[in-house]
């Protein structure tokens, strides 16, 4: 045989081993979709839980048959449990923030449906992807949820994709997540555990862990996910097509008492809020609509979530990984959205891969602890520049800052964008408050003494917008005016209607928001509705109206510029 033939037979087999070994994991999978793999009890045999539920109990008092599967919802109706049930379900919940007991009703391995789009599978078929290590953090994680996460990776995922599941304990005080966890992980070859000495927080522990990885592509999971078929294979496939480009899922909602998984159908991107600089939702903007050809095209995205996303190997050291000088968790997802996008990467959602996630109901950062006000002030004196003074802690006056000479060495070393360039390449919708072409206090030059005012507060969207003194402060009385044409005061927007001016909730493709404002040279000027109309005050109610524009002084009105329209001039490929 010649060099030629055995070299086409050598690759002849490995074709075909590849294929075998993947129809047998598929066989493998939809078994264990159709037979229910495993009931509840059998997942916590030879351990002791003083609040696992009496599955016996249960199964009688509450006629459990197949509890969760295909990602239903568990309700437990308490009035119906014993008093020592209900105590366990309402511990659980007090000690946890989630119901584990009712968590604990679920098998280990339980089905999700397949809710790929329509092209999907074919899309993101190709064999010959980059090995993946999947890094989790956990820190007294209940064991339920800790182990479905694990076992929806191992159930949903090609095997040859993954290289490692990096389990990283941040010191965990519960026993059941010592010994026992490592006996029970001991049956998956692929799953290992790195602990903590001491507690290190999410960010420092998920750096922990990726030093302990070796897989060209890393995926950073929270410990409560669940991952739904061909979740990985999309995420993978874009890094391999561009390795500085970070990848995220469709975020699903799970509930954190029933445990049922709410599909999410409203696409929506994240975007950097301020000051707080987490991230906030927003709506497909239309430039991205127009962008895409196929709904199962990534999205670009300005920001992203941090509970689960994917990242090269090589991109995320090129990029310093998570701030070091952060600390706890926290906008370390921020810091990692910008500084890639101004650094020459880019952002994407992927519509085709989709994992459940549990968001708790505690929120750190609406509390202010220090280390969140930490987190923003050092992305803020980074990656902002003169923008910073609109984050939180700018100043540090709520928490020391810390060192930053190393983030400024390293922005500088990778030659990275103006955060001027980020807003107006990669978010030209994105809107900080006192930011505006024009912002500040809008007044009438008629009223000479009278502003626009967010009077009502709480009641705005059922109300007409008044006329209030002037007072300086701002605050009700600062108003902006956008690219998109709003005027606008956080998310609410002013809307033409056919009666008095109205609040909405701000929306890109309403007409009726879209109002134009050019001043003369002696710094006032009308302005002017979509419908060609005049901004004007009825001075009875003192509120606004629109009317025929004449030049009257009630239509004219004096705003602060601040800056020039930003243009959008991201590129279409990447």
């Amino acid at each position: 045989m010649s060099p030629l033939h055995r070299k086409i037979s050598t690759l002849l087999f490995v074709l075909l081993l590849t294929l075998t070994c993947n129809y047998f994991w598929v066989a493998r999978r939809m078994w264990k979709r159709v037979t229910c793999v495993s009931k509840p009890d059998s997942d916590y045999n030879h351990i002791h839980f003083p609040d696992i539920p009496n599955m016996t109990l249960l199964e009688s008092v509450l006629g459990l048959k197949q509890p969760g599967a295909n990602g239903t919802a568990v309700v437990v109706d308490v009035k119906k449990l014993p008093k020592e049930e209900a105590e366990k379900f309402q511990r659980s919940i007090e000690e946890r923030e989630y119901s584990s007991y009712t968590s604990s009703l679920i098998p280990l391995q339980r089905s999700l449906p397949d809710v790929r789009l329509q092209g999907c599978y074919t899309l993101y078929s190709d064999l010959n992807l980059p090995e993946t290590s999947v890094i989790i953090i956990f820190y007294n994680e209940h064991w339920s949820v800790l182990l479905r996460t694990v076992h929806s990776i191992m159930d949903n995922t090609p095997p040859h994709l993954i290289k490692e599941v990096i389990l990283v304990d941040d010191a965990s005080t519960d026993e059941v997540l010592k010994e026992p966890l490592k006996e029970y992980v001991s049956r998956f070859r692929k799953v290992q555990i790195v602990r903590a000495e001491s507690r290190q927080g999410l960010i420092r522990a998920r750096m922990m862990g990726f030093e302990h990885s070796t897989a060209p592509v890393a995926v950073f999971m929270d410990a409560h996910c669940e991952c739904f078929p061909g979740w990985l294979e999309p995420l993978v496939t874009r890094i391999a097509e561009n390795d500085s480009i970070i990848t995220t899922p469709m975020i699903h909602g799970v509930n954190p008492l029933n445990f049922g998984v709410t599909m999410t159908t409203n696409i929506r991107l994240q975007w950097v809020s301020f000051p707080e600089l987490r991230f906030a939702w927003m709506n497909v903007p239309q430039r991205e609509k127009l962008r895409r050809k196929r709904p199962t095209d990534p999205y670009r995205s300005p920001a992203m979530v941090g509970c689960v996303f994917a990242i090269s190997r090589r991109w995320f050291r090129k990029l310093g990984q998570f701030d070091p000088g952060m600390e706890v968790w926290g906008a370390e997802n921020t810091e990692l959205s910008l500084k890639t996008w101004m650094c020459g990467g880019g952002l994407e959602l992927v519509p085709c891969s989709n994992v459940g996630h549990m968001y708790r109901p505690n929120k750190y950062y609406d509390s202010n602890p220090p280390f969140f006000s930490r987190n923003i002030a050092r992305i803020a004196n980074v990656w902002m520049d003169g923008y910073n003074v609109f984050a939180r802690n700018h100043d540090g006056a709520l928490a020391d800052v810390g060192d930053i000479s190393d983030r400024l060495k390293l922005r500088r070393d990778l030659h990275c964008h103006s955060f001027e360039w980020y807003l107006a390449n990669v978010n030209p919708e994105s809107y900080i408050v006192g930011d505006g072409i024009y912002t500040g206090e809008v007044r009438n030059v008629g009223l000479g003494t009278f502003c626009i005012d967010d009077t009502y507060g709480s009641k705005r969207l059922v109300s007409p917008i008044a006329l209030f003194t002037c007072h300086g402060q701002l605050g009700n009385q600062l108003w902006d005016y956008t690219e998109l044409r709003e005027i606008k005061n956080f998310m609410f927007c002013f809307q033409e209607t056919t009666g008095p001016v109205a609040m909405a909730i701000c929306d890109e493709g309403e007409m009726k928001q879209k109002w134009r404002y050019d001043p003369s040279a002696d710094g006032h000027g009308p302005v002017v509705s979509a419908s060609g109309l005049c901004l004007s005050v009825d001075t009875t109610q003192l509120i606004l109206i629109t009317e025929t524009c004449n030049g009257n002084g009630l239509q004219l009105w004096r705003w602060r510029k601040r800056r020039e329209p930003r243009t959008w001039k991201l590129k279409n490929s990447m």
